[in-house]
């Protein structure tokens, strides 16, 4: 899936820190200390890792099999001349040691660098030349080309400790009918370039190689394995099963058959085992399986299968020979037991060979789907109306009972009728530490008075003026007996005085009142951030302008900027503005209006997130930003789907290499859905981080009946191996939706709609 103008694979390149999944020991790479023409030592070459975490089966006998992509990262230390040589050979032998046993590059790969650790604007990225292919002694006669080379053409600037990761993408094998079985092996070697002693020669664990100079033990990940010419299918039909097992679920999945490429392929047995990757759902198999056999001639013979461990053993007692009499082997009465609740694919190797009762080592397939392991829906946060919703959202976030309510007897109050005064006092009711509560203009609404006094509520901060929040309004609120938490139902006591108001909080339009709020916290309350990977289109799906880079380095005070005629961009914006104490800068689309400017100004903005396209905020308001100082990052999609995605993307990514905020590392797994066609059910949603102690995205579908394909990529991210954006392969289900909660009721989101959401991420 491609989400703005950078791909989800460069995305996790961006999100990979500094030696992340380093699938081996420590490598070694000819080095140069930055800024020098000549490398003076060895330094590490780490981080390795394939994109995906499971390598594809390549059948023996096949040209251009597709491999995964590799990468590895390396520090700031490089010089011009440097090289790389990646070279492979079948599992635990000799490349071309007998007729067609070899695996070799069918193709040149591309070579991609991205700066992942550290943020030195004086720092070169490296540049490689195209790379060579090669064959190794072993192979020359065989013309199988195993040896790929890979130049360095430039000399590294800036801070050695910064980190690069290099990524190989588009790698392909041909592999020998003969090839042995298993993982391809891998090994890399490093020569320093041009004015490095000549005797430095470094090898790493290469095949058929002695090392003549100092050993690396790197061992990096395969990313093939050479398989049966066979192929595996299941999870056809889709089978969705929440990721607890639940009661309500059997834990029956599809069957799972094997079909051989050529009689007699598959021999001494099948056995299904559960992968245990922590990317994706672990699970043992359940049930009483059955086994059958069919082919357009005399198909091979299958026993009873069995279960042991969680592993499926299907004994073949006879195995097909003969032309034409290729046989399928289909495996019925499957169940599954869950062990963890990862969402998305859950996978199983297949393997034959082996005995009647033992498990062969010959690869079918790494990656078989058995079944897709949906996200935990929980109860929707919902009221009988937009007022209730609000009151449920507060409650959700402070239970008006003990001593959870609202620690400093403080609420907002916004009008129900419309929307820029309560999504601009997001910002306030962070700084206030409480929520947002609603009322119809005219009259406190009886639903909102009663949670003032459960809240135990004696000071109430309104934000709009008499048109918004009516003087009538403000007298009802004030003749309002105060209770201590839980109120006059819930142990509360009178507490002998009124609620008081404080405000109300105003201006004349919309853009009075937003600056009103904005500038009512302190200016240091403004939160930082430093965002410098983040520009350049990042998150911007639209042609809307923005800054290529910060006008600034390090950790900025930074604002929301959105628009003040329309309310999808700030509604996702809220909870930003809550968890990170951005505020809330409301602009007419089309000209910066003068509130916003004098808002940037008043608190010292350096850098903005501007909300939406060019349809929301004009080109012209970027402009006007940028000539107050102020760099602008437009987090922007082609709908509202598409915006709230991204800005969740900005959300969550990476904070160590400045391309994200890092929810990531607190978001606990949960998206916050809300209908993106009204207002009403996520108005108030900000105080919702509050509940879960760290940043938690706000998502919008199109609407209540219409999840829409921008949302649905990114749950789909959400249940994939990789993650969102590749997050899994900085830590381990990161990037994975396991929770999913929605705002408003059945006419907010119906039942059709969530369950759509979760057999998105379920499917991964």
């Amino acid at each position: 899936m491609v989400r703005g103008r950078l791909s989800g694979i460069a995305r996790c390149l961006l999100a990979t820190a500094a030696g992340a999944l380093a699938f081996g020991g420590v490598g070694l790479l000819s080095s140069g200390t930055a800024n020098a023409a000549t490398d003076t030592a060895m330094e590490n070459l780490s981080g390795w890792a394939i994109s995906p975490s499971q390598a594809p089966v390549i059948a023996q006998g096949t040209s251009s099999g597709a491999g995964a992509n590799l990468s590895f990262t390396m520090p700031n230390t490089f010089a011009s001349g440097d090289t790389i040589v990646l070279q492979v050979q079948p599992h635990a032998s000799a490349n071309c040691a007998t007729t067609n046993d070899f695996v070799g590059f069918a193709g040149i790969p591309t070579v991609s660098a991205v700066r992942t650790s550290g943020s030195n604007a004086s720092d070169t990225t490296p540049s490689f030349a195209t790379p060579v292919l090669a064959s190794s002694g072993a192979c020359t006669s065989a013309t199988v080309e195993d040896k790929l080379t890979l130049s360095i053409t430039n000399t590294a600037t800036g801070t050695s400790t910064d980190v690069y990761t290099v990524t190989l993408s588009g790698i392909t094998y041909d592999v020998g009918s003969a090839a042995d079985f298993g993982t391809v092996d891998l090994a890399v070697s490093a020569t320093p370039g041009t004015g490095s002693p000549t005797t430095q020669y470094f090898v790493l664990n290469p095949p058929n190689t002695t090392c003549t100079a100092t050993c690396g033990t790197l061992s990096p990940p395969s990313n093939a394995v050479v398989g049966a010419n066979a192929s595996a299918t299941g999870n056809n039909p889709a089978v969705v099963i929440n990721s607890s097992l639940s009661a309500t679920h059997s834990g029956s999945v599809s069957n799972i058959s094997v079909t051989e490429g050529a009689a007699g392929v598959v021999t001494g047995s099948i056995c299904i085992t559960p992968n245990s990757s922590v990317s994706r759902p672990s699970f043992n198999f359940t049930g009483t399986p059955t086994a059958s056999a069919s082919s357009s001639g005399t198909a091979g013979t299958p026993g009873t299968p069995s279960i042991s461990g969680g592993v499926v053993l299907v004994p073949i007692t006879t195995a097909s020979s003969g032309s034409g009499n290729a046989t399928t082997y289909t495996i019925s009465g499957l169940s599954v037991s869950d062990t963890n609740a990862v969402t998305g694919v859950a996978t199983a190797t297949v393997t034959t060979g082996g005995t009647t009762t033992t498990c062969g080592t010959t690869v079918i397939s790494e990656s078989l789907p058995v079944f897709d392991a949906a996200p935990l829906l929980d109860n929707a946060i919902a009221g009988q109306d937009a007022d209730g919703t609000a009151i449920a959202e507060l409650e959700t976030a402070y239970p008006p009972s003990g001593n959870t309510c609202v620690a400093n007897q403080t609420v907002i109050i916004a009008t129900d009728q419309n929307f820029p005064d309560a999504l601009a006092a997001s910002y306030l009711a962070s700084y206030l530490k409480t929520g947002i509560l609603l009322t119809p203009t005219d009259n406190l609404s009886s639903e909102t008075q009663a949670a003032l006094q459960a809240e135990g509520v004696t000071n109430v901060e309104v934000v709009g003026g008499p048109l918004a929040v009516s003087q009538n309004t403000i007298n009802q609120i004030e003749a309002t007996p105060a209770y201590t938490c839980g109120g006059p139902a819930g142990g509360g006591h009178p507490t002998g005085g009124d609620i008081r108001v404080t405000g109300p909080i105003f201006g004349q339009t919309q853009y009075d009142t937003a600056e009103a709020i904005d500038t009512t916290p302190p200016s240091s309350f403004v939160g930082t951030a430093d965002l410098s990977g983040a520009y350049s289109g990042a998150y911007n799906h639209t042609s809307g302008a923005e800054s290529s880079a910060p006008s600034a380095s390090g950790s900025l005070r930074t604002a929301i900027v959105a628009t003040g005629a329309n309310f999808p961009d700030a509604i996702a914006g809220s909870v930003l503005a809550y968890n990170n104490h951005f505020p809330i800068v409301l602009t007419d689309p089309s000209t910066l209006s003068s509130q916003a400017s004098t808002v940037l100004q008043a608190l010292g903005i350096q850098q903005v997130i501007l909300l939406g396209g060019p349809l929301a905020v004009s080109d012209t308001v970027v402009s006007s930003i940028q000539a107050l100082g102020i760099s602008v990052i437009r987090v922007a999609g082609v709908d509202q789907t598409d915006t709230a995605q991204e800005l969740a993307s900005l959300e969550l990514n990476s904070q160590t290499t400045d391309v994200g905020l890092g929810w990531s590392a607190t978001w606990g797994n949960t998206i916050l859905v809300a209908r993106g066609d009204f207002y009403s059910d996520a108005l108030a949603g900000c105080v919702l981080i509050a509940h879960y102690g760290g940043g938690v995205p706000l998502l919008e579908t199109l609407n209540p009946s219409t999840v829409g394909q921008y949302l649905t990529g990114f749950l789909n991210a959400g249940g994939s191996a990789a993650g969102i954006d590749g997050l899994n392969a900085t830590t381990p289900n990161s990037g994975n939706i396991q929770t999913i909660q929605p705002l408003g009721g059945p006419l907010a989101l119906n039942a059709t709609t969530l369950t759509t959401m979760a057999n998105a991420v379920a499917a991964g």
